[in-house]
């Protein structure tokens, strides 16, 4: 059977069918809408007209088959962005109007789920192992941990590349005031959103997002490269190694230096404090990379319950199916 998750995302909207059976999935095809709903919603607090046009014509343009084969189930789930829009109801309206699908915003605690779900379930875990995982994207950061598949805790914060960089940014070059400012911000937020028991010890961490894959680019491009075979994996004194070559430097010069996109660019330093700052409080020594999050969240979980009725606080009662 095939099913859709469509991730509306604050950097961008991301499409994925994936092939479900026996309780296991696997993706089979992507499509993806470079449309930042961040930058008009951090800065102007709604989503424009336009805006709310091209991603519901996005969404309404994903073919109903692949390869002959019905997409029997469609999925729009919507993230930070949209969760802070003030016209989000309007949004969602919109996007149900023009594509027939309903479109579900989800609570920061189901997000963190998802993206945790996500990635455990492609990372061949033990039965009683403890993983951690962080999730930087544009809106929001996730960071949550799970024993086996045993989901123990995980919590959404407002602590997005694209609402850091307007807010202590500004088009301005990164500098160490803004590193003190987006730390002490992060530090705070961990210590005060919600009430955290302490993370217990766990041999393995991911993270996922295409700030969190930028930035693991970025340590291979400061790191000497005999080291690059001993420690794959992004350490806090390799970010740490990054914020300091950084400041002072444009744009431009972050895009040629890294090799990254200048959209990245603009936005990828105060992911880079807030990685950091993550991985010293919550007990991360090394974080590797996962391709998995959100969209395989929810494949993962539908193809075990045939629902996304999710177990985690806030979750609505309604089921999300919708034929396609």
């Amino acid at each position: 059977m095939l099913i859709r998750i469509v991730d509306i995302g604050s950097n961008s909207i991301k499409a994925s069918v994936y092939d479900v059976q026996n309780q296991d999935h696997k993706v089979v095809d992507k499509a993806k809408l470079s449309f930042s709903l961040g930058e008009e919603v951090f800065s102007g607090g709604s989503i424009s007209e336009s805006g709310q046009d091209k991603v519901a014509t996005f969404i309404k343009d994903l073919p109903g088959s692949l390869n002959g084969e019905k997409i029997h189930f469609s999925f729009v789930l919507a993230t930070s962005a949209v969760r802070s829009a003030r016209n989000a109801d309007a949004f969602a309206k919109k996007v149900q109007a023009k594509t027939g699908l309903n479109l579900r915003i989800l609570t920061g605690e189901e997000e963190s789920y998802l993206i945790h779900m996500g990635i455990a379930s492609k990372a061949d875990i033990g039965p009683q192992e403890i993983i951690k995982t962080i999730d930087i994207g544009g809106g929001s950061a996730e960071i949550s941990w799970s024993r086996g598949y045993e989901y123990l805790s995980g919590h959404s914060y407002d602590l997005g590349a694209i609402r850091l960089s307007q807010r202590f940014l500004k088009g301005k070059t990164f500098s160490r005031e803004a590193f003190d400012q987006i730390q002490d911000l992060a530090l705070t937020e961990f210590r005060t959103r919600f009430e955290i028991k302490p993370p217990p010890l766990s041999n393995r961490a991911f993270g996922s997002s295409g700030n969190i894959r930028a930035i693991a680019r970025m340590v291979e491009c400061v790191r000497g490269a005999p080291y690059l075979k001993l420690i794959p994996e992004i350490t806090v004194g390799s970010l740490e190694d990054i914020a300091e070559i950084t400041q002072g430097k444009s744009s431009q010069h972050l895009q040629s230096l890294f090799d990254i996109t200048l959209d990245r660019a603009r936005i990828i330093m105060p992911a880079v404090v807030v990685l950091a700052a993550s991985m010293r409080f919550f007990g991360i020594n090394r974080l590797a990379t996962s391709e998995a999050g959100l969209r395989e969240g929810a494949a993962y979980f539908w193809s075990r319950h045939g629902h996304l009725n999710l177990p985690v606080d806030a979750a609505p009662a309604s089921a999300l199916e919708k034929r396609a």
